[in-house]
């Protein structure tokens, strides 16, 4: 079996830095759409020349304000055009922009600004900065909701005579070196102990300069955004693909939280590549499924791909991108990664758990314990104000330690597990989790998510939590080829007790069979910390906040189980 993985492809030359990437694209695409937004209710575009404007007016602004390259700003901000033009102004200017989650619970944002050391803040609304009224913030601090009276105006910002110190701006946006930081990204299961991940230049525009050689896409391509720029799958792979390729990044208002409204959004982009996580296509294929409108929304003719991360997509929600035609590429890698190591290819069938072969001048591989190393000008200068965990994470030849499990095959990689996710049952066998929850959320549709666990027990438990929106939908809408729909949580509960025993009858490893599990009648969320913005699992807040339904499982306690949870005996 392999054990590498190593494009043939170099990079050869690529933008050095952001503000060149504005700059030329500025003299490329001038009138061309760079970005859209909803205002007043409409979409209203920005060509490339106004955008690259605004970032100029903002960065001469910062220096008005006394910020310096290398300053450090923190960021609290939805997505939007204003957010797009400071935060880009900032890298651009050689400054580091710290991106923070808008919806973090008060304590936790400001541990964060605190542990940035920033000089300036800007944030979205004066509402939020009241809230951090008592906590220690930057020096400077800028509201978003306050910057501009139209939204696409900077001229108050820019006192002084700005055309004449334009050229000096350019000189400076263009000299920037590669190697120097541009961002603090924090991951998105940020603790009590931050992960700052320190990016460069070259770090985020390496991996587009590989995008640009494996995919080939035109300029002028729309993209349809709500994935949030705190975090990398958005902040950096989504976002900067757009802005590298010469494309319009249109905002998508719905968050992916309102399936109308993004849906609605859909209709009026008609965006060329969409990029979303598993749980939001999940709720995009259920409402296709139900509605012959929402299917010729979705599947629109300039629909080129679409993209996943984050978490492994089920084969019952790509089985259906197959049916309308179109590829399901998917992705593989880390904020720490910036955030891409590998890509599947564009083709209509996917093998579930496999990533795809090395992008162009990345190196993979995967060591006698199963845990995947990278190197390559992707990987991060290291974990802000973090030289313990530095330390740790790098060799000595520079390869970064993944902490996922993985083997290569000749569909290239495959993920098998986070190595912490991993438990050893009572008669000391290892169970690999994640295998687990794949293997079954791929069978059926009405799983959203699953969280399979058992340290120390003698078999592995699983909490499964329904799609509701499937599970709710009405039978004459709803198009099922091998599944008849359950009615409510209980039948489901039955429903799924036959499904995992025929997937137990098949599963190799007689020790990591499922033996019970608990369906739970109720949403994760970000907000009980359950989920991260990324909408993946947080296993120690899923295992704190559903001890008592474990407990009552391990302990025989079945009747305690609350009015919203159904045991299930396999």
């Amino acid at each position: 079996m392999k054990n590498m993985l190593k494009s043939d492809l170099t990079l050869g030359d690529y933008t050095p830095n952001v503000g060149r990437l504005f700059l030329d694209n500025c003299t490329r695409f001038a009138k061309e759409p760079a970005f859209a937004q909803r205002v007043n209710g409409d979409y209203r575009y920005w060509s490339w020349e106004e955008f690259t404007t605004d970032i100029i007016r903002f960065s001469y602004f910062l220096q008005l304000d006394g910020l310096k390259p290398r300053d450090r700003v923190t960021i609290i901000s939805t997505n939007s055009y204003l957010r797009a033009v400071v935060e880009m102004a900032v890298m651009a200017s050689g400054m580091v922009s710290v991106p923070i989650f808008f919806g973090y619970p008060l304590e936790k944002m400001s541990d964060l600004i605190q542990f940035s050391d920033s000089k300036m803040l800007i944030i979205e609304n004066e509402e939020r900065l009241q809230q951090l009224a008592d906590q220690v913030i930057p020096p400077s601090v800028l509201v978003l909701s306050q910057t501009a009276r139209h939204l696409h105006e900077f001229q108050h910002l820019t006192v002084g005579n700005f055309q004449e110190e334009a050229p000096q701006l350019y000189n400076q946006m263009i000299s920037v070196v590669p190697t120097e930081q541009l961002l603090i990204m924090y991951t998105s299961g940020t603790g009590q102990d931050p992960k700052g991940v320190m990016l460069t230049h070259q770090n985020i525009l390496s991996q587009q300069r590989a995008l640009e050689l494996l995919w080939k896409l035109p300029s002028g391509l729309r993209f349809l955004c709500y994935l949030p720029w705190h975090h990398s799958f958005g902040g950096l792979f989504e976002r900067f693909l757009a802005f590298y390729n010469g494309g319009c990044l249109a905002i998508d208002d719905s968050m992916g939280k309102d399936s109308d409204r993004l849906f609605d959004n859909f209709s009026k982009i008609k965006p060329h590549i969409y990029f979303s996580i598993p749980r939001v296509y999940q709720e995009i294929i259920a409402r296709v499924m139900l509605s012959e409108e929402h299917r010729e929304i979705f599947f629109h003719e300039n629909l080129k791909f679409v993209f996943t991360a984050a978490a492994p997509l089920p084969i019952s929600t790509s089985d259906v991108f197959k049916e309308n035609h179109v590829p399901v590429v998917e992705g593989w890698g880390l904020t720490e990664t910036s955030p891409c190591c590998t890509l599947t290819e564009q083709k209509l069938d996917r093998t579930p758990g496999v990533v795809g072969s090395a992008i162009p001048e990345v190196e993979v591989k995967v060591i006698p314990d199963g845990e995947i190393l990278v190197r390559g000008p992707n990987i991060m200068l290291g974990y802000f104000k973090r030289d313990d965990l530095n330390v740790q994470v790098f060799d000595q030849q520079g390869w970064f330690r993944t902490g996922d499990i993985g083997e290569i095959g000749d569909e290239g990689l495959k993920i098998i597990s986070r190595k912490d996710r991993i438990f050893k049952l009572s008669n000391a066998e290892k169970v690999y989790p994640v295998a687990i929850e794949e293997n079954v959320r791929k069978k059926c549709s009405f799983i959203k998510f699953i969280y399979v666990c058992g340290s120390g027990q003698a078999a592995p438990l699983a909490l499964i939590f329904p799609n509701l929106e499937l599970l709710n939908a009405s039978h004459e809408n709803l198009k099922l080829e091998q599944c008849k729909k359950p009615e409510g949580a209980a039948q489901f509960a039955s429903c799924i007790k036959e499904c995992v025993r025929k997937l137990n009858d098949e599963w190799p490893i007689k020790y990591e069979k499922v033996k019970q599990a608990i369906v739970i009648n109720r949403e994760l969320s970000i907000e009980r910390e359950e989920l991260t913005p990324s909408m993946k699992l947080v296993p120690r807040i899923i295992e704190r906040n559903y001890k008592e339904y474990i407990n009552s499982v391990v302990e025989g306690r079945v009747d305690d189980l609350g009015d919203d949870a159904y045991y299930v005996q396999l």
